[in-house]
């Protein structure tokens, strides 16, 4: 029997990125970028899919903790994910910097500037959920 994964979103205005653990839910994994507008359709078979027990949702904050455009957005959808996938956890993790903290690393190891823009909300994904991992201590 396959043991159940925890899966990441890096929530946008147009695309969101996807990551999911290994099974053994030590990894990060990049999984998918996404159209926002498609998003809870391709949830549903990537929840089927990859046996997902948790969903960690990215939660944008501005420095000072005050909430940001997509703040509001993002607790509309963990209300919606907790409606629609009752035995399914879903969490918050606070998401400051994320975003310049893949810039970063893409930069680093000199991805491709016309691919950049999809890969930053995979790798988002990716560190919001290595985040969650280390501080849950799963």
């Amino acid at each position: 029997m396959l043991k159940k994964r925890i899966l990441s979103i890096d929530y946008g205005l147009k695309k969101s990125g996807i990551s999911i653990t290994d099974y053994f839910k030590h990894y990060a994994i990049a999984h998918s970028c996404i159209k926002t507008k498609n998003l809870l359709k391709n949830l549903k078979e990537i929840i089927n899919k990859e046996k997902i027990d948790v969903i960690v949702l990215g939660l944008p904050k501005k420095l000072n903790n005050k909430n940001q455009l997509l703040t509001n957005k993002v607790y509309k959808l963990q209300q919606i994910l907790l409606k629609k996938y009752p035995k399914l956890i879903v969490d918050l993790i606070d998401e400051r910097y994320t975003s310049k903290l893949a810039l970063y690393y893409l930069n680093l190891i000199k991805y491709p500037k016309s691919k950049i823009k999809d890969q930053i909300h995979i790798m988002s994904a990716i560190l919001i959920l290595q985040s969650y991992l280390k501080n849950k201590k799963i």
